[in-house]
């Protein structure tokens, strides 16, 4: 062999090399060791082997990168959150999503996607002398060999075992929706199945129970959690209870709201022992309102809950939002139209509203007011300020009817800021935006507030209670009484809970002493 034909087979590895790890880099994998090995030698053996496939390969990458590469930089690797996320949003959401993404962003995509060509055009240059079978085996044994480890250590739930690019994530791909359906396809199942809930007592001290379901609002930027700005003047005035450590049960709406207001506990969904079941059971009248699309009754798990209530109504009812933006307080005639009509139950009435959903600029009925430079912020912080303005107008309906009442809100999840893709080490405060993770505390810290109208002092629970327990706390706040609710007790103590556990996006459980810290912006501290 010459040195120029070593020169030339060396350089080719190294190029491989570099497309391995850019690769693994632009679809958001993790960079292990075994990752880039097993993607070396793969294209090392595919391009020495296989010329065709390796083509075939070179060329599928190219799409892949361009579509994927914007939401990897911001959500990672395919996982199940991103699936029940995607299919759970709206049109409307998903240009908005694709809007707020920089323009350096889509420039990295096509510059990534240029790799593979780059590749593709190296390696037709220069053919390289096919393996033979001595020279391939050893090679497909490594590869094998690192599969296997990687299954055995259980590296590979709701994944793939072979780590290399780009057929993991073609698998992933594959994989996770599958997964999703298959969940999906169960709750359509056991939705239809009569409730399992055993009630022991029920004792209520208030005629209407509403359930505010908010959106994407950490609690550090609420007034009312100790934000420098006063953007939640209602609920601080009025304000029963307040529960200081929240933590939403996952970090997107699906994996959250279903954790939450389901018989969960972490360890399974029981979709029929719902938050609405249960109160149907304790003989409640049960509403549901959402300014949250839905294409039918069981498209996604939030809505096979609230189709279970007496009343249903859906703003956005196919659940892709083609006509009218709605807003949240559009909301308010339909509860009026319930509250006035008679009733000998008692009645639970849920409003799940859009409230700060990203982007939080389309969620506001007039321009966000000036405190930052960053527009973002700005329509975040007054977004917030809008859901404190809907609690005001709800609390003037309730007591309209002069009947007792108690008001719950919380948020399904937070937000944590998005870090400049290519300056991971700061933040830049007049780009930086909000953006759904779960790898940070802010992202599952949320608000939970309680207003009666018998308000008492104000009482702050400093007490870390997860999502996984809220359908506990509902039940408390309800005053129903339930063995298959343990916490139900406890849940409004003052004692923290033990091992506090949430999901993440690839729905597995992590302890929130994992999770990292993401303060506001010094502009806003």
């Amino acid at each position: 062999m010459t040195a120029t034909s070593r020169l030339r087979r060396a350089s080719l590895s190294v190029w491989l090399l570099i497309y391995s790890i850019i690769i693994i880099y632009a679809l958001a994998y993790p960079p292990n060791p075994n990752r880039i090995i097993e993607t070396w030698l793969f294209s090392l053996l595919a391009y020495h082997c296989f010329p065709r496939l390796w083509q075939g390969v070179l060329w599928l990458s190219v799409p892949i990168i361009l579509l994927y590469h914007p939401t990897a930089t911001l959500y990672g690797r395919p996982s199940f959150g991103i699936v029940a996320s995607l299919i759970s949003t709206t049109a409307s959401e998903t240009t908005e999503f694709l809007s707020t993404i920089s323009w350096q962003t889509y420039i990295a995509s096509i510059v990534l996607a240029l790799l593979p060509l780059g590749t593709l055009y190296w390696c037709r240059r220069q053919p390289g002398n096919r393996w033979h079978w001595y020279q391939s085996l050893p090679v497909l044994l490594i590869i094998g060999a690192m599969s296997l480890s990687t299954a055995q250590k259980g590296y590979t739930v709701g994944g793939f075992a072979l780590r290399v690019q780009p057929l993991e994530f073609m698998a992933d791909a594959y994989l996770q929706p599958k997964a999703y359906f298959a969940e999906l396809d169960k709750l359509k199942v056991n939705i239809d199945k009569p409730d399992q809930w055993q009630i022991q007592q029920v004792q209520q001290h208030y005629k209407n129970y509403v359930l505010i379901i908010g959106e994407s609002a950490r609690a550090d930027y609420h007034h009312l959690y100790g934000f420098k700005y006063p953007n939640t003047p209602f609920m601080d005035q009025h304000a029963s209870l307040i529960m200081d450590n929240m933590l939403s049960a996952g970090p997107n709406t699906p994996i959250s709201l279903l954790n939450d207001l389901t018989l969960s506990h972490g360890h399974g969904i029981n979709i029929q022992n719902n938050i609405i079941t249960l109160a149907k059971k304790a003989g409640m009248s049960t509403s549901w309102l959402s300014n949250q699309g839905a294409l039918g009754q069981y498209d996604t798990s939030i809505s096979a809950v609230a189709h279970q209530a007496n009343n249903v109504v859906f703003l956005k009812k196919t659940g892709y939002d083609f006509g009218d933006k709605t807003f949240d307080d559009q909301l308010i005639p339909h509860l009026t139209h319930i509250l006035n009509q008679p009733s000998s139950q008692n009645r639970l009435i849920v409003l799940h509203i859009i409230g700060s959903h990203p982007n939080p600029c389309e969620r506001l009925s007039k321009p966000a007011h000036h405190y930052v430079e960053n527009m973002n912020s700005n329509c975040y912080i007054d977004s917030i300020q809008q859901t404190d303005t809907l609690l005001s107008q709800i609390y003037q309906q309730l007591q309209q009817t002069n009947q007792p009442f108690s008001l719950l809100y919380f948020s399904d999840h937070g937000l944590s800021h998005d870090k400049n893709s290519y300056e991971k080490n700061s933040l830049v405060r007049s780009a930086s935006i909000l953006r759904h993770n779960d790898r940070f505390y802010q992202n599952y810290h949320v608000p939970l507030v309680i207003i009666n109208s018998d308000q008492q002092n104000l009482v702050h629970n400093p007490a870390h209670r997860s999502g996984l327990y809220l359908i506990d706390g509902l039940a408390a706040w309800l005053g129903i009484d339930s063995p298959q609710l343990p916490y139900s007790k406890t849940f409004f103590s003052h004692q923290d809970s033990e091992n506090i556990q949430v999901f993440g996006l690839d729905q597995q459980l992590k302890s929130i002493n994992a999770l990292k810290d993401d303060p506001l912006p010094s502009d806003l501290q």
